[in-house]
């Protein structure tokens, strides 16, 4: 084994898998091995909000961040990120993207590679030495791809690994000023600014609505780390929503910033933690996305919602579905694409059952508001979905066994 230092290169793309599998991979990498040089290497991604190399370094368990433009210069033009000169020695883990730019990757370093996929998609698995895969079901299909057993390794879900919230629901209640007594509700309007530009005034009109007939209620707005508060203000000012919305400002409220819905109603924002802002709610509610996952294994009962007059991510048919006119047709395409994908929220796919109500919207907020008061009323059936969330989320340790196997790629002794 050739001495200096050893590069893991990580690949990724986008805020749930950055805010997730990145974020734990490397973390743990970095308390077993602290002298590893950890690079994360972001790729062309139309799911990506455009902060991901801000957000990424932030993390103080990566070294080097290049953007994806440079990635694409050095992958084709052999033309080096600033600062970055590559080891002899490494290993190129798979977390985000598409097979292909971990492959292409390895080739040019000349390192071993591995992939963590949620997907049963066997391209280009040939130039991977190991698969980890988050449920033998994945596993199973992959073998029937014909990709090899002894390459395949069932992890568990990785995506759940770093959801540890930083204080208990008393603490988090008491530093952000909430009523100990008062049944919460938190909002998770998404990771990418057309998401909650498009969700945020809707949700705030459900909350006003939630209010009107069970008084007794509060709510707090979770934050994701890709969004600023100026970001939130803006898209409150005058809110155009293709389903009709409430607008707001926000003030600083001496616990941090609030909104102040158009109908009087009180949001505390909840600026860092998204953990501690899911650990103090009772019911989320959400769109579709990681956090429905991050919800489930902090057992929150939720309502996941979405509509098919908002706009989608731009892969595959989101460019050509968001410049349709809001109309029969898109409606149709919209509905159509649910009806292959059977269902919105990442706890139910697993599940292959409806554990969480997922409503899609046609014309106002009340369609969620409906679903939203059931649940505050059954106290009993949020218990049974919270105990079903937890179970079928699973155990952690996939983190454990996936840089377990890196190391063993570096030198088997190094593993631990």
């Amino acid at each position: 084994m050739r001495g200096g230092t050893c590069d893991i290169v990580i690949i990724s793309n986008s805020p749930g898998e950055l805010s997730s599998w990145v974020k734990v991979t490397s973390q743990r990498l970095k308390e077993k091995r602290p002298d590893l040089r950890i690079i994360l290497v972001l790729v062309p991604c139309p799911y990506a909000s455009g902060k991901e190399v801000q957000v990424a370094e932030k993390f103080p368990s990566i070294d080097i961040v290049v953007p994806p433009s440079r990635f694409l210069q050095f992958l084709f033009l052999g033309k080096l990120p600033p600062g970055y000169k590559p080891s002899h020695r490494g290993v190129v883990v798979f977390l985000g993207g598409d097979y292909w730019h971990a492959a292409g990757m390895a080739w040019k370093l000349k390192y071993p590679a591995v992939a963590y996929t949620t997907r049963a998609y066997a391209g280009l698995s040939r130039y991977f030495r190991h698969i980890f895969c988050p449920y033998e079901s994945i596993k199973e299909e992959l073998e029937k791809q014909g990709v090899p057993p002894e390459k395949l390794v069932v992890a568990g879900n990785l995506m759940v690994e770093g959801v540890k919230p930083t204080m208990s629901r008393e603490e988090g209640r008491r530093k952000w000023n909430l009523a100990p007594d008062l049944l919460t509700v938190g909002i998770f309007p998404g990771s990418r600014l057309y998401h909650v530009q498009d969700s945020l005034p809707v949700f705030l009109k459900v909350a006003e609505e939630i209010k009107e007939q069970v008084p007794g209620v509060q709510f707090v707005l979770g934050l994701s780390p890709f969004l600023t508060v100026d970001e939130i203000k803006d898209c409150l000012k005058s809110p155009d929503t293709p389903i009709p919305g409430s607008g707001g400002s926000v003030s600083n409220s001496g616990a941090g910033y609030r909104i102040i819905t158009e109908g009087g109603l009180p949001v505390q924002i909840l600026e860092s933690g998204q953990y501690d802002a899911m650990n103090v709610s009772d019911l989320v509610l959400t769109i579709p996305g990681t956090n429905t996952a991050e919800c489930a294994y902090l057992g929150r009962p939720m309502v996941v919602a979405s509509s098919w007059k908002a706009r989608i991510p731009r892969g595959g048919l989101g460019f050509f579905i968001n410049s349709l006119p809001i109309g029969g047709f898109r409606r149709a395409v919209m509905h159509r694409m649910l009806e292959q994908l059977k269902y919105m929220s990442l706890p139910n796919l697993i599940a292959q059952s409806p554990i969480v109500p997922e409503v899609m919207v046609e014309d106002r907020a009340e369609e969620i508001t409906g679903v939203a008061v059931r649940l505050i009323r059954d106290g009993e059936g949020r218990q049974k979905m919270s105990l079903r969330l937890r179970e079928i989320m699973g155990e952690t340790g996939a983190v454990e066994k996936i840089t377990g196997t890196i190391l063993n790629l570096i030198e088997p002794r190094e593993a631990t």
